[in-house]
């Protein structure tokens, strides 16, 4: 499965929390919530 285009996700406005998020897949998915406009509150 692709990752979907950046351009098309937009979190502005939106807040998501990430558990997990100091290594692998965790850290990854807060980078592109962060990317996309999202206030990210990350746990590790």
């Amino acid at each position: 499965m692709n990752a979907p285009d950046m351009d098309v996700l937009d979190l502005s406005g939106r807040v998501a929390v990430v558990t997990g998020a100091a290594s692998g897949q965790g850290r990854a998915t807060a980078i592109r919530f962060h990317r996309a406009g999202a206030a990210v509150a990350a746990s590790i």
